[in-house]
């Protein structure tokens, strides 16, 4: 009985395998140079066909608006509204003022004429100073000369929420106790307590701006901060309010309250999701929605908000 050499077994098919390996790999290599071949080739086809080809956005054609921009509030003064109309979506030029239009404000005891400036088209002012009047209706009436999307008459309403008082505020600057270095974050933080009687049988809303050495902070839509009676001013005497900005001791600082009503609160926040979406110019999601505001009597973009305002302010002391 003869005796198997599984070693000279081992080693002669062992020597076969590196010239079949050789003929696979030749056979891989050749098929991965056709397919890198017909790659740059359908990309140099693309490169030349697109060379000169302008890509067609197919944009949804939206008709020109009106656009209202107007406030009325509490303060003894000129009020303003301002007309424009809408641009394209990827437009970047100013939007046009609208000229020659009637401008009044009504309510159940008076009316308010409105003039056009002489300095600004679509600009109108009242006629002569005066005080909306907290618990009052008003309602903005608009006439325009030639028609915007095919309407000429325009109506806005609102009444003027009673809110807080503010007597007196106190400002004091502690350290931020969640400071890092070199982060976006002040090291210090403003804290400030106001004293004014807060109304406890309205839900109140409140437009916060903050001034800074007589010089307004928190003046761009995404930065206005809009407080609830529900939350930070809780119907109470004292109340207490955070700020993350830039003062040092002995500045002077202004707070300014506006009480908003519950649809001027949703139009604010529809506006800061349209000013912090992306820019991102090949995001092909489309233009977004519009802020809801309270234009009635044909289809037009903006608000008409009524406000009582009140404000005080003092001097910015450095916390023990």
């Amino acid at each position: 009985m003869g005796v198997k050499n599984t070693a000279t077994e081992k080693t002669t098919a062992n020597s076969r395998w590196p010239g079949v390996i050789q003929q696979k790999k030749k056979a891989m290599a050749g098929r991965m140079f056709m397919f890198i071949a017909l790659v740059l080739a359908w990309l140099v086809a693309l490169t030349a066909g697109c060379e000169d080809e302008q890509i067609e956005w197919e944009i949804e054609e939206v008709p020109q608006l009106l656009v209202v921009e107007g406030s009325l509030t509490s303060e003894y003064q000129r009020h303003q509204v301002r007309l424009t109309t809408s641009a394209d979506y990827f437009s970047n030029q100013s939007t046009p003022g609208v000229p020659g239009a009637s401008v009044k404000l009504v309510s159940p005891r008076d009316t308010f004429a409105y003039e056009e400036s002489p300095n600004q088209d679509g600009l109108y002012l009242s006629t002569k100073p005066f005080a909306g009047q907290p618990g009052q209706s008003y309602t903005l009436d608009i006439r325009l000369q030639e028609p915007i999307n095919q309407r000429t008459h325009y109506q806005a309403s609102e009444t003027m929420i009673p809110g807080m008082v503010l007597d007196t505020i106190e400002a004091v600057l502690y350290e931020n106790p969640l400071y890092v270095e070199n982060s976006p974050m002040d090291s210090l933080i403003l804290y400030i307590t106001a004293y004014g009687e807060e109304p406890k049988d309205i839900q109140n809303y409140y437009m916060v701006n903050l001034y800074r050495n007589q010089q307004a902070l928190m003046d761009t839509i995404d930065e206005v901060e809009i407080y609830s009676d529900q939350e930070e001013l809780e119907g109470r005497r004292v109340n207490h309010l955070f700020f993350f900005e830039d003062f040092q001791p002995g500045d002077t600082v202004g707070l300014k309250l506006h009480t908003i009503s519950k649809g001027y609160r949703r139009y604010m926040n529809g506006l800061e999701n349209i000013v912090n979406q992306s820019g991102n110019p090949f995001d092909l999601s489309g233009p977004p929605a519009n802020a809801t505001g309270n234009i009635e009597g044909a289809q037009a973009l903006g608000y008409f908000r009524v406000s009582q305002v009140t404000h005080a302010r003092t001097i910015v002391k450095e916390g023990e």
